[in-house]
């Protein structure tokens, strides 16, 4: 994807496709494991042929999960790295408890 190769680019991120998340979603997938030590990171298309991943983010088309050893000074770099790619138009950051989720998509 586009979108991936830009965000590898500009976040210095090593995303690759992940068969075997999209598998178990259904949703185009792709992570990170490799880059940084004790942090994963991935991004999930929310949104596929008719079908929302997430309803509550229904206008949103991908998400980007940050997992493992973290820290908002990262989460805020990486938010100003994405804004600097021309094909994102709004970038912003969702509290995991929204999605209701118990563990990530993809753990450390």
């Amino acid at each position: 994807s586009q979108m991936v190769w830009n965000i590898n680019q500009a976040c210095t991120f090593s995303l690759t496709h992940n068969t075997e998340l999209e598998d178990i979603l259904g949703f185009p997938s792709f992570t990170d494991r490799q880059t940084f030590t004790g942090r994963v990171i991935t991004i999930i298309g929310n949104k596929v042929t008719g079908r929302v991943l997430h309803a509550k983010l229904s206008n949103i088309d991908f998400l980007m999960e940050i997992s493992g050893d973290t820290d908002e000074q990262f989460i805020a770099d990486t938010i100003k790295q994405l804004k600097s790619i021309k094909e994102i138009q709004v970038i912003t950051q969702v509290q995991p408890s929204l999605l209701k989720l118990k563990e990530p998509y993809c753990a450390e």
